[in-house]
Order: structure tokens, then sequence, then C-alpha cells
């Protein structure tokens, strides 16, 4: 690993002799086109038009290559404005870089415990790997989604709160804003319709259904290896008979199988789409310790935390928030007990989730393509005044 961390720091050096140029960078281990990135692209052409927009970026999560390590140190060394949406060894593994790089975190909070917060769990990296690959190092500034993630991030990064400034992320105005909606509209419609073809498979598409989208987070190292498919299967027994359908938006990680089946309810698997385009298919979002419980409240939804293994959870990898200690009314250890309020046994506790989004939003709203633009011209402005004093 201390290798592999020096020729990187060789590689960046060498880099480093050739000139800066004018060109804006997104790089991403997370995906080949994330969401944020995209949205937030027309906004910087329109403001940095003599500035090149270069993407670089895993074809798909979890498939970083030599290559693209390569082109990646290769852009860091020559930009003048670097955006990350993850954890890019690239970034943090030089000590220093004359570009700006702007962390714009892939989660509008941390509902889990990552980064230098759960160093040495199972679920988290080890001390040594986060010391000699210079972990989260680099940043000049971060993007918070969310206030209330402010602190989670502080620690999780171990950088000062004070450069974690709370925008919001551009997802926010893809929900939010009306101009945004042709887009969103389209995007809706797509996943709208794949998951109809889906469900017709197995007898359960069209009206009449109560739609529940289930988007359980990634386990690294959960101790149960086949956890998502036993927490489907006890939600399609809690739910059978009650004309209710699962959709299932697992992490592209997981082991989830693609296509419909019925298991005793209605269950539907779908890849290459993503969750935030399903959540106006839901009646009800479940999930677990998944910022997508962020994403389900601006978009409207009424949402639920099924956590059976939480005992589990809080070991390893911890959590920023614990969901049975903090919304205890819409939390449940048991699929029973989501099954209750997804079919109006129990009733859903509405004020619960909104004053959960009220203390962690604060305020957070349509405009964050544009704030976070305007700290990346800054940033900018900055560079500039030191290509001039050179």
């Amino acid at each position: 690993m201390e290798l592999v961390a020096c020729l990187m720091r060789l590689v960046f050096r060498l880099c480093s002799l050739f000139p800066q140029q004018r060109k804006i960078v997104l790089l991403s281990r997370q995906s080949a086109r994330p969401l944020d990135f995209v949205l937030l692209e027309p906004e910087l052409a329109r403001r940095f038009p003599d500035r090149r927009i270069v993407w670089s970026c895993v074809t798909s999560i979890g498939e970083m290559s030599l290559p693209l390590m390569l082109f990646q140190i290769w852009h860091v060394a020559t930009a003048e404005l670097c955006l990350v949406d993850g954890y890019v060894p690239a970034v943090s593994t030089p000590y220093a870089h004359r570009c700006v790089v702007v962390q714009v975190w892939h989660a509008l909070g941390a509902i889990k415990r990552f980064g230098y917060q759960s160093l040495d769990t199972p679920a988290g990296r080890s001390s040594r790997a986060a010391r000699t690959l210079r972990m989260h190092r680099g940043y000049d500034l971060v993007v918070a989604g969310l206030p209330g993630a402010v602190a989670s991030f502080s620690e999780a990064f171990d950088i000062p709160a004070e450069k974690i400034l709370p925008l919001g992320l551009p997802r926010v105005d893809y929900l939010l804003s009306p101009d945004l909606e042709p887009t969103r509209s389209r995007r809706f419609a797509r996943a709208g319709r794949a998951a109809e073809a889906a469900f017709s498979r197995v007898g359960a598409a069209g009206d009449g259904w109560r739609t529940v989208v289930y988007a359980p987070t990634f386990r690294k190292a959960n101790a149960d290896s086949r956890w998502l498919e036993h927490a489907v299967t006890s939600l399609c027994s809690a739910l059978a008979g009650t004309s209710s359908r699962l959709l299932v938006a697992g992490h592209p990680l997981d082991d989830l199988p693609e296509g419909a089946f019925d298991l005793g309810t209605p269950v539907v698997g779908l890849r290459g789409v993503a969750t935030i385009d399903l959540l106006h298919l839901a009646d009800f979002v479940v999930t677990d310790y998944s910022t997508v419980a962020f994403e389900a409240g601006f978009a409207g939804c009424r949402v639920l935390f099924f956590v059976p293994d939480i005992d589990e959870y809080r070991l390893s990898p911890g959590l920023n928030v614990d969901p049975l200690v903090e919304l205890p009314e819409i939390s449940f250890v048991d699929a029973a007990g989501v099954a209750g309020v997804v079919t109006g046994t129990t009733p859903y506790d509405a004020e619960a989730f909104e004053s959960f989004m009220a203390r962690s939003a604060q305020g957070v709203g349509v405009g964050a393509i544009e704030r976070i633009s305007d700290v990346l011209e800054r940033g900018l402005s900055r560079v500039e005044a030191r290509e001039e004093m050179a």
C-alpha cells in the first residue's frame, strides 16, 4: 500500500510539471454520470464558457482501473478546479495541488457513520489505509447537502466544520425546481414504464396496488451475506394478501436479482434505474440507514425505517442517526410493524418525519445549483489571482 501511494505521488509530481489547463474536472468513483454532476454541468458551462469541462468517472461503481486512475491523477495535477462526489485517491493521496478541490458529497446527509468515523470497523477502512492514502485530504471545501449533517461530515472527513458548506445538492433542485420539470418528467416516466413492465410479468401492473419502494443502504460487511434476500422475503410475507407490491431499489453493489417475482407479495427488482426516479411511484418508501430518506422527504413521500440488523449496525459502521431513538414512531425491527403502517392498521405519524426533516434540512430548498456555482466561481477567482501573481 505504501508503494502504491509513493507511485501515485511520483506520477502526480511528474504531471504537475505541465502547465495548468483551463478546465474543470468532474471525478467520481460512484458512477459514470452522477446525477448531481449532470445537473450542475449546464450551469458550469454557462458561467465558465472559457473552461473545458472534463468527466473522469468510473464506468460503474466499484470499477476503478489503472488507466482511469492515471487519467484522474493527470487531471487533478493540471486542472484549475476539481469536483469530487466521494473519496478519490487521485485527489487525496498527493500532498499538495494547484487546483481548487471541492467535495460535493453524494448523499444529502449522514445517517450511518463513514470515513474517519468508522475506521477499523468491519464496514470501514483501516487506520493504516486511511493514513497511507491520506483519505479525504486535499479538499478546499466540502458541500454538505443539509445543515444537520455538518457535525457528522466534520468527523467523517476529519476537517473543521467551517470548511463545510450546507448548500443543498443539485438533486434537491431536481425534485423541487419548476425549471427542471421537463427533465424530471422524462426520467420519472421512463422509470415508471420500467417498473410497470416488470410488475406486469407477475400480474401486478396498473391501478389498485399499493406500491412500497424498498431502498436499503449497502452493507459492506454484514454478518448475514443474504441479508437483502431475508429482508425482502420478510417484507413480502408481512404484506401478503394486502394488495401491496414491493419495488426493491437496491444499491448498485447489492446482489439484487433483476426481474419480477411473487413471494406472497408481488416484488420487482430493478437495475439501472435511479432510486430518486422511483420515489414518485411510492405510497411508502421503506429504508433503513440510507439518506434516500432525505430525498423522499423532499419528494413528499411517507417514509418508514425497517432496521432488523440495527444492533449490528450500531457497532459497525455506527450511526449518526439512530432511527429507533430519533424516529421511534416510524421505525421497526420487524416487518410486521412496517406492514401495519403500510396497510393502515397502524396510523402513519407524518409529524414525526416532518419534524425530523425540518431539523435536518433547516430551510434548505431550491437554488442549490446556483449556490454551489457561486462558491465555485469564487474558487476559480482565487486561481486566477494566483496565476496573475505568478
